[in-house]
């Protein structure tokens, strides 16, 4: 799923019916994509869910390993080995099994660094707008609702509805995909 694959769905909503891009330029639909995708990717940084989570091997340069640009938020960090790795507070000795980070950098003293983290949402652009989207293909039908519902939006109230209705239809997705990966338990015939 590509923003362009989500604009063409929007000009061909019967609300918007903008096929030949008359009443909306693509700089209306960026706009109000990228509203809509940074509102979600916030809600989804904020759950304890995996869904957005990247996974990226670090690369060293003199003094630590730099963090990926869209660098949010750490889960876990990899040294050696695959070895889980501590965070080092303060006053802790600094290993090759702890890290900490200052800035945008990740400073360890193992050889290897492996992380698990939250991404922040990097803006579309025009030279972007083909690229895949790290959510899932089942948000499409959402992140196109909100589009239309925001480009139609004529008051500020009405944007902050669209908002609200956004998180609830976030929430609504992650919770049915949460049920999804519960193992099911075996009933009473099924052990006997």
């Amino acid at each position: 799923m590509t923003p362009n694959d989500i604009f063409m769905a929007v000009r061909m909503d019967p609300e918007i019916a903008d096929t030949d891009a008359a009443k909306y330029s693509d700089y209306d639909l960026i706009n109000a994509f990228n509203a809509v995708a940074d509102a979600i990717y916030t809600m989804l940084a904020n759950r304890s869910g995996r869904l957005i989570e990247k996974r990226a091997k670090l690369e060293a340069d003199e003094d630590g390993y730099k963090l990926p640009d869209d660098f949010l938020q750490m889960m876990v960090a990899y040294g050696e080995q695959g070895r889980v790795m501590d965070y080092a507070g303060k006053g802790r000795e600094l290993t090759a099994h702890t890290y900490y980070i200052i800035g945008q950098k990740l400073y360890t003293k193992s050889k290897t660094v492996t992380i698990e983290y939250k991404p922040y949402f990097v803006e579309a652009t025009t030279d972007t707008l083909d690229d895949d989207m790290d959510l899932p293909a089942y948000f499409k039908g959402v992140i196109k609702k909100a589009i239309v519902l925001l480009l139609t939006a004529s008051t500020a109230e009405q944007e902050q509805t669209v908002f609200q209705t956004l998180a609830d239809e976030v929430q609504r997705l992650v919770s049915d995909a949460a049920f999804a990966e519960v193992p099911s338990i075996p009933t009473w015939a099924e052990v006997i």
